[in-house]
């Protein structure tokens, strides 16, 4: 009997404007599958604050999130590509331990882009950038404001979709039950 290899992989969950920004041709996307990662997959969309592009990622699972500013268009999808390696950095400063964050990551080997596919989880999303937005506006705009401090209020705060948990929490014990 041969044992197939099993492959994992991310799928980021494009909105268009994502996709214009990052170049990449809706036939040149991939099918939406469910993920076979712990944390499933993630939606990306962009907005501008402060003149600059920041890109929002938000799990679809848990609802944390996270931005990354400043994104020039030449290096737009590499910064997509690179979802793994921060969002390794994201869990660590947020008081995950290495080796449930190795267990959660190790076996994400691909990113795969996707168009988005649920209403729910882009209303979701926009919530969460207005709350960005607005955090970063009251702390100064994008020069002044402490990105890891709004982030965290963030991922703190409670969702009703996730029955008034906040992210971070269910994150946690998603995490924890995987291991």
């Amino acid at each position: 009997m041969l044992h197939e290899r099993v492959h994992f992989m991310i799928q980021v969950r494009c909105t268009k404007k994502v996709q214009d920004f990052i170049g990449v041709k809706k036939a040149n996307l991939f099918p939406i599958t469910n993920s076979n990662a712990i944390l499933g997959s993630w939606v990306a969309n962009i907005f501008v604050q402060n003149r600059r592009k920041v890109i929002c990622f938000m799990n679809e699972r848990t609802l944390l999130s996270f931005i990354i500013t400043g994104v020039k268009k030449p290096h737009a999808k590499n910064v997509i590509k690179s979802l793994p390696i921060v969002l390794e950095q994201i869990l660590t400063f947020e008081g995950i331990p290495p080796e449930i964050i190795k267990n959660a990551l190790c076996n994400c080997n691909e990113i795969e882009l996707t168009s988005t596919n649920s209403r729910k989880l882009l209303g979701n999303m926009n919530d969460l950038i207005h709350m960005y937005q607005m955090l970063i506006s009251m702390d100064g705009g994008l020069n002044q404001c402490d990105l890891t401090s709004i982030i965290k209020r963030i991922n703190r705060t409670p969702q009703r979709v996730l029955e008034w948990e906040s992210s971070i929490k269910v994150t946690h014990d998603l995490l924890a039950c995987a291991t």
